[in-house]
């Protein structure tokens, strides 16, 4: 059943449970927990193999695969559908031709879905019982959009301009009535995939939309622009992390993640410039673990995972994990999944207020991309 745009504001007025983001995942189902629930619990990824065919893909924790299905094009983000178990959605890399409805009980696409025209996808979206909200690029006006449509049918209910240029992930905060955006600021057309048009002029931004309206409610800047703002996690507090990636010249050092909760500013993680240096100007996935007050923030170019204090913004501590890009929380509460373009996956514990490492497990012949997501499968 379709819904309309009347019913599309009353649901987003009244909060309804959404999904989309890692700190989201701990309140959703239980992963890695020695439950006795009959529930199964799996890691679901964009990947490609070695011939470079590139899947959307569910997987036990040991590895074991359950089930693929072929992507017309790289993958990016993927999310647990909210009400279907063992369905996903999964988002096109940018410029992004498609999001994909899997069905990973039989190993089925469902439903592929292609931008309007005149738009682009930006490899992620969120979504609650009734819609799905997405990060499109409309590169006919150079802006960036927020697209809601109808989990259904996925028909388009409204568009709302994203506040800027180039949003990429997005995420509900608590309560649902707002979100907070990405706008990483870099310009772009699918004439020229992959080629940043905006460099010099380009205008990141932290954008907070109050959904009933889609009015920005609130934008903040750095004082870098080059500083492109590309992933973040929400915290149950409010609390936004975000990692950056940077545009300007390979000699300079910058710090490479914020956060923000009420300040007039954004604040950057406190770390020494060796460690900001070591992260090579790039930051991949972002994850919360409310429990442990610990952000886990991925640099995939450094091979190198990072882990900073959630209440203080302080770095704690690096390890090393070869091209290690995907976070994902374990509902059970327990710690962060890392996955890599290796093959890896990575159980993270915590112990004395230091992160660390438990047994992993390779995936033979498999490049898991960016994200990492999770479906609980009743």
């Amino acid at each position: 059943m379709s819904i309309s745009r009347r019913r599309f504001l009353s649901f987003t007025a009244k909060g309804t449970a959404a999904i989309g983001t890692c700190a989201a995942a701990v309140g959703g189902g239980l992963i890695f927990s020695q439950s006795t629930s009959a529930a199964q619990h799996w890691l679901i990824s964009a990947s490609t193999d070695k011939s470079g065919n590139h899947y959307a893909a569910a997987y036990r924790l040991n590895g074991e695969l359950v089930s693929r299905v072929k992507l017309p094009a790289r993958g990016h983000d993927i999310i647990e559908h909210p009400f279907k178990s063992g369905h996903a959605i999964v988002f096109a890399r940018r410029p992004g031709q498609y999001f994909i409805e899997v069905d990973f009980n039989h190993g089925e696409i469902v439903k592929q879905v292609s931008p309007q025209a005149g738009s682009h996808f930006y490899g992620h979206g969120i979504g609650n019982q009734q819609v799905l909200i997405t990060t499109e690029n409309n590169y006919q006006q150079g802006r960036g959009a927020i697209v809601v449509r109808d989990i259904n049918t996925y028909q388009v209910l409204e568009q709302f301009d994203s506040g800027g240029i180039g949003p990429h992930q997005l995420a509900y905060m608590p309560g649902n009535k707002h979100i907070v955006i990405a706008n990483g600021g870099i310009l772009t057309h699918p004439d020229l995939p992959r080629k940043k048009l905006n460099l010099d002029t380009m205008k990141p931004n932290l954008a907070y939309m109050e959904l009933t309206s889609g009015k920005i409610v609130d934008s903040f800047e750095l004082d870098n622009h080059q500083l492109s703002i590309r992933h973040l996690d929400v915290s149950e507090k409010g609390k936004v992390v975000a990692g950056l990636q940077y545009q300007g010249a390979k000699s300079d050092l910058v710090p490479l993640a914020i956060a923000h909760q009420g300040e007039a500013s954004l604040q950057y993680l406190s770390a020494s410039e060796a460690i900001w240096r070591r992260m090579n100007h790039y930051t991949a996935s972002v994850c919360i673990d409310n429990a442990a007050n610990l952000v886990a923030i991925s640099c995939p170019r450094a091979d190198m995972l990072t882990y900073w204090s959630l209440n203080d913004n302080s770095f704690i501590a690096k390890e090393r994990f070869s091209d290690g890009a995907g976070l994902a929380m374990s509902t059970d509460g327990k710690g962060i999944i890392a996955t890599s373009g290796k093959g890896q996956i990575l159980p993270i514990g915590q112990a004395n207020n230091k992160a660390s490492s438990q047994a992993s497990v390779f995936v033979d012949g498999i490049k898991f991309d960016n994200h990492l997501g999770y479906l609980t499968v009743s």
